[in-house]
């Protein structure tokens, strides 16, 4: 039975080496597939003492080569998937790994009595380095040997955590693969505490050695054979379960053993405890598991605390990208981003962002490939799209606020620049031409020539006086003063009255409003209304004014609409920051009759009633 494990332990490395060459000849994990084969079979068929000479000679300089039993399998996890190490810090490490085997197999030719306690105490064959020399080689050599082994972890670890896609993939076979290493051990306490020493270790050895070069095999040559997620999990989750039953059960047989001496009542607590928690633990470990693999699918509401924890802790500039590295994270996926447009045409996954029947943008996630999301994970996705959704709103309104204050600022800083050039290079020329005019008039003597003079004068200072009257006007429209809001609006009706009939309702008795808002108002009525007259094709045209809890304004017209790129043009964009300067809102939308409505809501409040009374 040893010998037929050992030659399938020995063929099936040497034939997936064989595979792995023939589609890649110059990939150094296939040859190293086929020396871990014929090195097994090798070290575990002539590995009986000789008694010859030139056997003993053989037997001497290999006393420390059951290390090649494992060596290429280590040295595999270094190269996988690429064939190459992952770094130059890593390639150091093995080039001193191996240096390492080599003097441990130097130092094990040199010891004399373990070569003695093999032959049955015969010397060693061929003069060696002094015992003390030899064994120093043999402890360092062994201490090599060992973080090479140590280190193969720690390689794939690392790897693991920096690689996506195709790579990550063939990195998880070789974990799958890897799992064999704990199940020869627990096969390899059971066989010892529970069978006395049956046959399970030597099947579990044979497991080892088919198993890892196998899935080494597929990771290189159809990693995407199935999803291996989802065995990895099954696996990790019944092999946690098998080894903490086991560890339960040999517990309480020990327990009750040493406690009250009975194996019976042992056995039949250790079965009752096993089966009361065996399916309780089954459920911690597969969700434990999974959401190591697949993220936070199987826990919605983590998912979104994780979302939450996030933004709560992020520097406002840095909303979105919160936002991404929490969904990222949930959902166990290197990329997520937000766009804010059309998508583009690659392979992710895009998800709409919607907030109050506002789309604020897609949330783009880069899926790995060989992973299909679940329905669970779609379920997710659109979860956390939902609350992203107003995080992501709420980022873009602080970028809008920002722009608008920068708008607010640098509109302020222009118009006072305006009044300064106006006021320094036409009202100031003026009244200093005044000056000297009035000066001139006092020396004069002739009547005649003081009246003309005077006349002069009283020209400049009319111009004057309309100049600071146009300055006045171009700050608020002098109408609204003059006449009130509501008739302000019907005499810009009356001069856009044309193609088009304007109607404008509304209280007459209107509330004394803040200044803001009338200008703003004022405002957009003007734009609206200009728009209809120039390009609607409308031939009527209803404005009305409400005033309850805030101020509204609908201009409605009978025109032919228009395309969506109206919302984008000036007038369109004018109207909208008018709005929300004051924290309002500006809407156009289109009739079902045909034609167009603006609509525009600006907020009121007690005090901005009570203000403008004062």
């Amino acid at each position: 039975m040893q010998q037929v494990l050992v030659a399938l332990a020995a063929a099936v490395p040497v034939w997936v080496g064989a595979l792995v060459l023939r589609r890649r000849p110059r990939h150094p994990v296939g040859w190293l597939l086929v020396a871990h084969g014929v090195l097994f079979f090798v070290l575990l068929t002539f590995d009986e003492p000789s008694t010859s000479r030139t056997g003993l000679i053989v037997d001497q300089l290999t006393m420390g080569a059951w290390v090649g039993l494992f060596l290429c399998l280590v040295i595999i996890a270094y190269l996988l998937p690429d064939g190459r190490t992952a770094n130059r810090l890593w390639r150091w490490w093995v080039r001193v790994g191996l240096l390492g085997v080599l003097m441990f197999v130097v130092g094990a030719a040199g010891d004399r009595q373990g070569f003695a306690d093999a032959h049955a105490g015969a010397a060693l064959p061929v003069p060696w380095l002094p015992e003390p020399v030899s064994g120093l080689l043999g402890v360092v050599g062994l201490l090599f040997v060992a973080l090479l082994i140590s280190g193969s972890f720690f390689a794939v670890w690392w790897r693991l955590r920096r690689a996506y896609g195709d790579e990550r993939l063939q990195l998880l076979w070789l974990v799958w693969g890897a799992l064999t290493v704990p199940v020869t051990l627990l096969a390899g306490w059971v066989n010892y505490f529970l069978l006395d020493e049956g046959p399970l270790f030597p099947a579990a050895l044979g497991l080892i050695a088919v198993g890892l070069p196998v899935t080494v095999g597929v990771a290189i040559l159809r990693h995407r054979l199935f999803d291996i997620r989802l065995v990895l999990s099954r696996t990790l989750t019944y092999l946690l379960l098998v080894v903490a039953v086991v560890a339960v059960y040999a517990l309480l047989l020990f327990a009750t053993d040493w406690l009250i001496g009975n194996d019976t009542v042992g056995g039949l607590l250790a079965v009752g405890v096993v089966a009361v928690a065996v399916h309780p633990a089954y459920l911690f470990l597969r969700m434990r598991i999974e959401r190591w693999i697949y993220g936070l699918r199987s826990d919605p509401r983590a998912a979104i605390r994780l979302l939450a924890d996030r933004t709560e802790a992020a520097d406002p500039d840095g909303l979105v990208e919160a936002v991404t590295d929490a969904v990222a994270s949930a959902l166990q996926v290197g990329r997520v981003w937000v766009e804010a447009s059309g998508a583009e045409q690659d392979t992710a996954l895009r998800t709409p962002m919607i907030h109050r029947n506002e789309h604020v943008g897609d949330l783009a996630i880069e899926v790995p490939p060989g992973r299909e999301f679940s329905r669970s994970d779609l379920d997710l996705v659109q979860d956390l799209a939902r609350y992203a959704a107003v995080l992501v709103r709420s980022e873009q309104l602080n970028v809008q606020l920002r722009e608008s204050r920068s708008r607010i600022v640098a509109g302020r800083e222009e118009e006072r620049r305006r009044l300064r050039r106006d006021l320094h290079d036409g009202v100031g020329p003026s009244l200093a031409a005044v000056v000297l005019k009035l000066n001139a008039t006092q020396a004069r003597t002739d009547a005649d020539e003081r009246n003309a003079l005077i006349a002069e004068t009283r020209d400049e200072v009319k111009a004057s006086i309309a100049e600071v009257r146009r300055l006045v006007d171009d700050l608020r429209p002098p109408a609204i003063d003059e006449v009130g809001l509501l008739h302000a609006i019907r005499q810009r009706a009356v001069s856009l009255s044309g193609a088009v009939t304007f109607e404008v309702s509304g209280p007459e008795g209107l509330p004394a409003l803040p200044a803001a808002v009338e200008v703003a108002a004022f405002r957009i009525a003007s734009e609206a209304m200009t728009n209809v007259a120039r390009h609607s094709g409308a031939t009527r045209c209803r404005v009305a004014v409400e005033v309850g809890g805030s101020f509204e304004l609908t201009v409605a017209d009978n025109g032919c609409g228009t395309d969506r790129s109206t919302t984008r043009g000036i007038g369109w964009t004018s109207m909208r920051e008018r709005a929300a300067e004051l924290g309002g809102s500006c809407t156009i939308s289109s009739r079902p009759e045909g034609g167009l409505v603006v609509r525009a809501v600006l907020p009121l409040s007690d005090n901005d009633l009570a203000e403008a009374d004062t």
